[in-house]
């Protein structure tokens, strides 16, 4: 179940950095509704993208969360063996 539930996480992350990197998010509400989420869970997703070093802002003038720098979330999730 937990894991699901960070796969359910990490896919969101990564489409709300693909739309934020189109500049394509909209308003808060309409960038919750193409992620699937309330308004309220977004803005704590988009303050944890903060937290992860993220310059994200909210440009008024084109309705749409942006990148102040070029960047791109990268999440890596795997199991690598190792021998001892």
């Amino acid at each position: 179940m937990m894991t699901n539930q960070l796969l359910k996480y990490t896919d969101r992350l990564r489409h709300a950095d693909q739309l934020i990197r189109m500049e394509a998010t909209g308003a808060p509400r309409l960038f919750a509704q193409k992620l699937g989420i309330s308004e309220s869970y977004l803005y704590g997703i988009l303050d944890e993208m903060k937290e992860m070093g993220l310059p994200l802002t909210y440009n008024k003038t084109r309705l749409s969360y942006i990148y102040t720098r070029p960047v791109r979330l990268r999440i890596e999730i795997g199991v690598e063996t190792i021998t001892l």
